[in-house]
């Protein structure tokens, strides 16, 4: 190879045969009456089939010994992924699609490995289409910025391509918190308007990596906590008819008093805002054991947990029992109406109440019940934060036994995880290093007149197979039991408890990380394909047809912007409500044309539907599971609070299944189901609004 020197327009090395081809086109043009075939006869000799190229990391370092395969499409193993085979783990052959197929038959490939400058040559081109893969070798992580669509061997033959890899943090780089990532990404600020960034906050207010624009609902919970200066002039939340049989929510929650029901109150608590320190306050009032010498008990709450995404926990303290971690209560329903009639679904759901609360006897009437101090182990720190903070550490307070965490600190932060020690806020959220890794190196090095170098020691997710860029995501968006000591739902490294950094395989994921990989049946429908409950969208994803195919290999962030700048909700791309949007059309423009087009094609003729009666997401990602309260689907009578309405309300949940297929009515969680139980399918949500759905439960 021979480097020419850089200018305004050639900054890049050229392989040889480059070099005879400019070489010749000076000859022909200084002594034209050689004649091309002279110098080796006419250009229709030229072969074609030859693909050159570079490889290269983020800061324009060329990476020599890496391997470059094109990947064809028929390798891509397209076997259906089930619920159950990822349990099973019969899945983990095809489950990274562009890394298992080189795994599995990579030494078949067309393949080239770069030279000392990072170029490759590949001297024939085969038929066919494929995914170009770059296997850079040590410091940096697989895929390349030309992985995820397939290209034709027309469109590789005779071309020079540039491609280009993500390097990775070291294993001594350190956090260093949004507000200094933001300080060279002003354009990111967006962030902080996710949900991603609002997760944790201090009740009442945002820090400064928070906004809450998006989000003008966020605070509705706190219109209950009254100004008052004792307890009972609060909001009370009445607790009644405990069952131990159930999980989270053993109690059933009322914002008026249940007995003139026949319900049997155990608890009421009051939610109140102390007009003396302006703390926002709990109190536990025992109404079935008045004699409890724990009652009244009250709680300032510290921290929220939700309200971007239709629910809203509170973190309390045990100040006066010597712990120092906060403990979740209550759960805020956004959408929750004491008219529904489900338990469920009130605008107050019971969250653990039973950590509090010591049961005696059958509890038929609660007179010996009493209020306890929670078990140590049932703490935020230990049980939520790995997925939210930043820079998540867990360790253990050798004074109350407490499985607690500390994260990156930060002047943006949004709590003292540390209050004893120092006064430096911790970021609780998942801030940019979640994502990216660990930016210490990638600062260092990243400063003016460097070349912006420092893009070697960070993680570019663009340019990871889309695998492990779905893999980021899948940490936290997956129902699992992580491996290491500190046992919860978030992965935890076996032997060093750690969380996984960005960047990692499935493949070590599943072997080092956890020991359950899908959601338990427990948290699907009765078709075990969609899913019941929150953060399982990616399992649903791998299941879908965007995740493998011969066309276009997708990820999360095709659909969804993860710097926060759109105006859509949940920071899509394109408007999810409008049929004809960007969103989807970008893609299946081509093949679907428009809705009314498509409707018309699958339902016959008489079903076309315009854009303004059905958008994509109305029939391919129904909601089907639930975080929050939900809201009414398909109604086949006026419900009016009682256990009748089991029969006449069928129910659409808030969030989405990333499957993408379309559930039908005659779906096993729904075919002969009682409205109330069912499967939200479309026919019962966004096409029960014009169709007939009283004969489903039939």
């Amino acid at each position: 190879m021979v480097r020419i020197a850089p200018s305004a327009t050639v900054d890049r090395l050229l392989t040889m045969k480059q070099i005879r081809t400019l070489l010749l086109a000076a000859l022909v043009a200084t002594v034209p009456f050689l004649g091309a075939g002279c110098l080796g006869g006419s250009s229709s000799s030229v072969d074609y089939g030859v693909l050159n190229g570079s490889v290269s990391g983020a800061g324009g370092e060329a990476i020599s010994g890496a391997t470059v395969y094109l990947v064809p499409t028929t390798s891509i193993d397209l076997t259906e992924m089930t619920s159950a085979g990822m349990r099973a783990g019969t899945t983990v052959d095809f489950d990274e699609p562009l890394e298992d197929a080189v795994r599995l038959g990579g030494s078949s490939f067309t393949s080239a490995v770069t030279d000392s400058l990072g170029d490759f040559e590949i001297d024939g081109v085969p038929d066919g289409d494929f995914f170009v893969y770059v296997d850079p070798g040590t410091g940096y992580l697989p895929g390349g910025s030309w992985c995820r669509d397939s290209v034709a061997a027309s469109g590789l033959r005779g071309q020079d391509i540039d491609l280009e890899v993500t390097g990775v943090p070291s294993s001594s780089a350190t956090h260093v918190g949004g507000s200094t990532c933001l300080t060279c990404h002003p354009d990111h600020v967006g962030s902080t308007k996710l949900a991603h960034s609002l997760g944790f906050s201090v009740v009442g207010e945002f820090g400064q990596l928070q906004d809450g624009s998006y989000h003008p609902e966020f605070w509705d919970g706190l219109v209950y906590f009254l100004a008052a200066d004792v307890y009972s002039d609060g909001t009370p939340v009445y607790y009644y008819d405990y069952d131990g049989g159930r999980g989270m929510d053993k109690f059933k929650t009322s914002m008026t008093d249940p007995t003139l029901d026949g319900g049997t109150v155990h608890a009421k608590v009051w939610l109140w805002q102390d007009n003396l320190t302006d703390e926002y306050k709990l109190t536990i009032e025992n109404i079935g054991n008045p004699a409890d010498p724990m009652s009244p008990s009250t709680h300032v709450a510290k921290l929220t947990y939700g309200g971007a995404v239709n629910k809203q926990r509170f973190m309390i303290e045990w100040e006066d029992a010597g712990l120092n971690g906060l403990y979740p209560f209550f759960q805020f329903q956004h959408a929750g109406d004491e008219a529904k009639y489900a338990r469920d679904r009130k605008q107050f759901r019971d969250y653990h109440m039973d950590y509090y609360w010591d049961v005696n006897g059958t509890d038929a009437d609660a007179s010996d019940d009493l209020i306890k101090v929670p078990d140590v182990s049932k703490n935020m720190s230990k049980n939520c934060l790995a997925c939210h903070a930043t820079g998540w550490e867990s360790y253990t307070d050798a004074v109350t036994g407490e499985i607690l965490c500390d994260s990156v600190e930060d002047v943006g932060g949004e709590f003292n995880l540390d209050p004893d020690e120092d006064s430096t806020l911790n970021i609780l959220n998942t801030s940019c290093e979640s994502c990216h890794g660990p930016g210490s190196e990638h600062v260092a090095v990243n400063i003016p007149g460097s070349n912006f170098e420092g893009g070697k020691h960070i993680v570019l997710p663009e340019y990871l197979t889309p695998a492990r860029e779905i893999q980021i995501c899948n940490r936290c968006h997956d129902r699992l039991e992580g491996a290491g000591g500190v046992q919860g739902g978030f992965p935890q490294h076996v032997d060093t408890g750690e969380f996984p950094l960005p960047g990692i395989s499935r493949a070590e994921y599943l072997a080092s990380y956890v020991k359950i990989s899908h959601p338990k049946t427990s948290k699907m429908w009765a078709d075990d394909i969609h899913p019941k409950s929150h953060h399982q969208q990616g399992p649903d994803f791998m299941k879908s047809d965007h995740y493998r195919n011969v066309d276009k290999l997708m990820t999360c962030s095709d659909c969804h912007d993860l710097h926060g700048d759109t105006n859509f909700a949940r920071a899509l791309v394109g408007d999810p409500t409008d049929g004809e949007s960007s969103l989807c059309m970008d893609c299946h423009g081509a093949d679907i044309v428009d809705v009314p087009t498509h409707t018309a094609l699958v339902l016959g003729a008489e079903g076309a539907h315009g854009s303004s009666q059905a958008s994509c997401v109305d029939c391919h990602m129904v909601k089907t599971a639930k975080t929050g309260a939900g809201d009414y689907g398909a109604l086949l009578g006026a419900p009016d609070g009682t256990s009748g309405d089991n029969d006449l309300v069928y129910f659409q949940n808030d969030i989405t299944s990333h499957v993408f297929d379309v559930p039908r009515k005659d779906n096993v969680g729904v075919d002969g189901v009682t409205p109330s139980s069912a499967m939200p399918v479309p026919y019962t949500q966004a096409c029960g609004t014009c169709h007939d759905v009283s004969t489903l439960q039939f």
